[in-house]
């Protein structure tokens, strides 16, 4: 059987690439791989970059030109419809948890098209069903690091003598009164909230890489780019997650 095989590299962590093509190899044969994604999913320790390589992939890095817009989800299905405009497929292969490839999946098997679908837990039910067969994958992640005891707290200085009684003085004039502390602004505690929400949908949607963190950023909570890595930076900052130099993200006991 000849299968294009289709990965949402914003997705689909690149630790899962070994598992995807030991599947792919026992389903048939693989004459077309390619990988879609922001180029930032080809760049950095983190990304698919050595994917690539090591599994003879085309990556596909888009660009996108409007902000909100996931210009690599469209890529990839562009090029499914003329793959199966061709007539040189038996099957497809799509790699994601994104429900959105729910209507493809579904367009290609009524084409008379074998569909395989590969995510992992998030995948939704539709987008299962809508395929021939789905895989989930074992995505690995490494143990959160263990807390460190927390140390007594320092004894504290005795208390200092009271002063000693100064003479009297000639009464002075009365000073004018304070005015009163401005009260703190309303923002600053609405920021704080948005971010805390912000962070517990990503904590509850098992967000474990930093791809799968700015797809979710980016792609759900409809936020750009640059806003998208200060929330990264400021959720590492203040101790929310922990992110390995494989891009693994481990969420720590805060909430």
């Amino acid at each position: 059987m000849k299968l294009a095989v289709l990965i949402d590299a914003d997705n689909i962590s690149s630790s899962c690439a070994q598992e995807i093509f030991a599947i792919v190899e026992r389903l048939g044969e693989p004459i077309t791989r390619r990988a879609y994604g922001n180029v930032t999913a080809f760049t950095g320790t983190a990304s698919w970059k050595e994917a690539v390589r090591q599994h003879a992939l085309e990556a596909r890095p888009q660009i996108n030109n409007i902000d909100r817009k996931n210009t690599a989800d469209f890529a990839l299905v562009i090029d499914a419809m003329d793959f199966l405009a061709s007539g040189r497929y038996d099957g497809f292969v799509i790699v994601s948890s994104d429900s959105d490839f729910t209507l493809l999946a579904q367009r290609l098997r009524n084409a008379d098209c074998m569909v395989y679908g590969m995510g992992d837990q998030r995948a939704l039910v539709s987008f299962r069903n809508a395929c021939t067969q789905f895989f989930e994958l074992d995505v690995q992640e490494t143990p959160p690091p263990q807390p460190l005891p927390t140390p007594p707290p320092a004894p504290q200085p005795p208390p200092l003598p009271p002063p000693a009684p100064s003479a009297p003085s000639a009464p002075s004039a009365p000073s004018a009164p304070l005015a009163p502390p401005a009260p703190a602004p309303a923002a600053s505690s609405k920021l704080k909230m948005d971010f805390l929400a912000i962070v517990a949908d990503l904590r509850k949607h098992k967000c474990k890489r930093v791809s799968t963190l700015e797809n979710w950023l980016m792609k759900n909570l409809k936020k750009p780019e640059d806003e998208t890595a200060k929330i990264i930076k400021a959720m590492k900052k203040y101790k929310f997650i922990a992110i390995d130099d494989n891009g693994k993200v481990t969420w720590l006991d805060k909430e």
